[in-house]
Protein backbone atom coordinates (compact mmCIF):
# COMPACT_ATOMS: atom_id res chain seq x y z
CA UNK A 1 0.00 0.00 0.00
CA UNK A 2 1.21 3.35 -0.64
CA UNK A 3 1.03 6.09 1.44
CA UNK A 4 -0.37 9.50 0.46
CA UNK A 5 1.35 12.29 1.80
CA UNK A 6 0.69 16.18 2.26
CA UNK A 7 3.18 18.90 2.40
CA UNK A 8 1.55 19.09 5.95
CA UNK A 9 1.73 15.33 7.03
CA UNK A 10 5.68 15.44 5.42
CA UNK A 11 6.24 18.54 7.57
CA UNK A 12 5.03 16.92 10.97
CA UNK A 13 7.03 13.82 9.76
CA UNK A 14 10.13 15.99 10.41
CA UNK A 15 9.54 18.35 12.67
CA UNK A 16 9.02 15.02 15.08
CA UNK A 17 12.21 13.73 14.11
CA UNK A 18 13.36 16.40 15.11
CA UNK A 19 11.84 16.84 18.14
CA UNK A 20 12.60 13.26 19.05
CA UNK A 21 16.67 13.29 17.86
CA UNK A 22 17.13 16.76 19.33
CA UNK A 23 18.83 18.41 16.27
CA UNK A 24 18.46 18.79 12.70
CA UNK A 25 21.79 17.83 11.87
CA UNK A 26 21.71 15.69 9.26
CA UNK A 27 24.83 13.37 10.37
CA UNK A 28 23.59 13.26 14.06
CA UNK A 29 20.53 11.98 13.01
CA UNK A 30 22.33 9.25 10.86
CA UNK A 31 23.88 8.51 13.63
CA UNK A 32 21.27 8.01 16.00
CA UNK A 33 19.72 5.97 13.39
CA UNK A 34 22.41 3.74 12.87
CA UNK A 35 22.45 4.48 9.44
CA UNK A 36 25.44 4.99 7.50
CA UNK A 37 26.84 7.39 4.95
CA UNK A 38 29.40 6.94 2.12
CA UNK A 39 30.89 9.05 -0.11
CA UNK A 40 31.70 7.24 -3.72
CA UNK A 41 31.95 8.25 -7.02
CA UNK A 42 28.32 7.34 -8.25
CA UNK A 43 28.63 8.63 -11.95
CA UNK A 44 25.45 11.74 -12.33
CA UNK A 45 24.11 9.99 -9.73
CA UNK A 46 23.46 12.64 -6.52
CA UNK A 47 22.75 10.02 -4.05
CA UNK A 48 21.00 6.91 -3.04
CA UNK A 49 18.94 4.95 0.21
CA UNK A 50 20.24 1.57 -0.22
CA UNK A 51 19.09 -1.30 2.34
CA UNK A 52 21.03 -4.68 3.10
CA UNK A 53 18.08 -7.08 4.28
CA UNK A 54 20.70 -9.35 5.70
CA UNK A 55 22.53 -6.92 7.96
CA UNK A 56 19.35 -5.08 8.53
CA UNK A 57 21.43 -1.93 7.76
CA UNK A 58 20.15 1.30 5.66
CA UNK A 59 22.80 2.76 3.83
CA UNK A 60 22.66 6.48 1.95
CA UNK A 61 25.12 6.57 -0.87
CA UNK A 62 26.66 10.23 -1.64
CA UNK A 63 27.85 11.10 -4.64
CA UNK A 64 31.60 11.92 -3.55
CA UNK A 65 32.15 14.83 -5.99
CA UNK A 66 29.07 16.55 -4.26
CA UNK A 67 30.03 20.21 -2.99
CA UNK A 68 26.63 19.88 -0.71
CA UNK A 69 26.33 16.36 0.69
CA UNK A 70 24.12 17.51 3.35
CA UNK A 71 21.65 18.15 1.25
CA UNK A 72 21.82 15.16 -0.32
CA UNK A 73 21.59 13.13 3.07
CA UNK A 74 18.20 15.27 3.69
CA UNK A 75 17.41 14.12 0.85
CA UNK A 76 17.86 10.50 1.45
CA UNK A 77 16.44 10.71 5.16
CA UNK A 78 13.17 11.86 3.42
CA UNK A 79 12.92 8.39 1.53
CA UNK A 80 13.84 6.64 4.62
CA UNK A 81 11.22 8.33 6.90
CA UNK A 82 8.29 8.43 3.67
CA UNK A 83 9.09 5.30 1.55
CA UNK A 84 11.80 2.64 3.51
CA UNK A 85 8.63 0.26 2.88
CA UNK A 86 8.07 0.59 -1.00
CA UNK A 87 9.95 -0.88 -3.51
CA UNK A 88 11.01 1.55 -5.55
CA UNK A 89 12.88 -0.39 -8.30
CA UNK A 90 9.60 -1.99 -9.00
CA UNK A 91 7.46 0.60 -8.93
CA UNK A 92 9.58 2.94 -11.33
CA UNK A 93 8.97 0.75 -13.84
CA UNK A 94 5.06 1.44 -13.07
CA UNK A 95 5.36 5.53 -13.59
CA UNK A 96 7.00 8.15 -13.66
CA UNK A 97 4.76 10.23 -12.08
CA UNK A 98 4.97 8.29 -9.09
CA UNK A 99 8.83 8.37 -9.23
CA UNK A 100 8.67 12.46 -9.41
CA UNK A 101 6.15 12.21 -6.93
CA UNK A 102 8.17 10.48 -4.07
CA UNK A 103 11.38 12.30 -5.30
CA UNK A 104 8.98 15.55 -4.53
CA UNK A 105 7.86 14.57 -1.26
CA UNK A 106 11.94 13.22 0.01
CA UNK A 107 12.59 17.30 -1.15
CA UNK A 108 10.09 18.59 1.27
CA UNK A 109 11.12 16.19 3.93
CA UNK A 110 14.94 17.82 3.10
CA UNK A 111 13.93 21.18 2.96
CA UNK A 112 12.03 20.99 6.67
CA UNK A 113 14.44 19.13 7.91
CA UNK A 114 17.62 21.18 6.61
CA UNK A 115 15.65 25.11 7.43
CA UNK A 116 13.18 24.24 10.56
CA UNK A 117 10.43 27.14 10.82
CA UNK A 118 12.34 28.25 14.16
CA UNK A 119 15.91 28.58 12.45
CA UNK A 120 13.69 31.14 9.90
CA UNK A 121 11.52 33.05 12.61
CA UNK A 122 14.82 33.21 14.97
CA UNK A 123 16.62 35.26 11.85
CA UNK A 124 13.35 37.11 10.64
CA UNK A 125 14.56 40.76 11.74
CA UNK A 126 17.86 39.93 10.10
CA UNK A 127 16.59 38.91 6.36
CA UNK A 128 13.71 40.94 5.87
CA UNK A 129 13.39 42.25 2.68
CA UNK A 130 16.26 39.83 1.20
CA UNK A 131 15.31 37.99 -1.92
CA UNK A 132 14.84 33.94 -1.94
CA UNK A 133 18.50 33.83 -3.26
CA UNK A 134 19.97 35.82 -0.83
CA UNK A 135 18.00 34.07 2.24
CA UNK A 136 19.44 30.41 0.71
CA UNK A 137 22.65 31.87 0.75
CA UNK A 138 22.50 33.19 4.15
CA UNK A 139 21.03 29.56 5.50
CA UNK A 140 23.23 27.24 3.20
CA UNK A 141 20.68 25.79 1.54
CA UNK A 142 19.22 25.59 -2.11
CA UNK A 143 16.80 27.84 -3.44
CA UNK A 144 13.70 25.21 -3.35
CA UNK A 145 14.38 25.33 0.11
CA UNK A 146 13.70 28.75 0.79
CA UNK A 147 10.81 28.50 -1.52
CA UNK A 148 8.90 25.74 -0.13
CA UNK A 149 9.25 27.32 3.13
CA UNK A 150 7.49 30.89 2.47
CA UNK A 151 4.45 28.82 0.30
CA UNK A 152 4.43 26.60 3.21
CA UNK A 153 4.17 29.99 5.49
CA UNK A 154 2.09 31.65 3.09
CA UNK A 155 -0.35 28.71 3.39
CA UNK A 156 -0.37 27.43 6.67
CA UNK A 157 -2.05 30.85 7.82
CA UNK A 158 -3.84 33.71 6.90
CA UNK A 159 -1.72 35.82 8.98
CA UNK A 160 1.67 34.45 8.16
CA UNK A 161 4.30 36.82 9.23
CA UNK A 162 5.69 36.59 5.29
CA UNK A 163 4.89 38.23 1.92
CA UNK A 164 6.37 38.39 -0.61
CA UNK A 165 6.48 40.97 -3.43
CA UNK A 166 8.58 40.51 -6.52
CA UNK A 167 10.89 37.43 -5.31
CA UNK A 168 11.51 39.75 -2.37
CA UNK A 169 10.18 38.64 1.64
CA UNK A 170 8.82 40.98 3.73
CA UNK A 171 7.81 40.37 6.92
CA UNK A 172 4.22 42.10 8.35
Amino acid sequence: MILIYTSKNIKHKAENVVRELGTNNVYEICESLQIITLKENLGCIHGFLQYYKEENEYIIHVNKKSNHPHIIIAHELGHFFLHKNLNTFQMEKCSLFLESKLEHQANIFAAEILLTDKMLMDEMSKIQNWTHKQIASFFKVPLFVIEHKISQFNLSSHKSPIREERNIVKFA
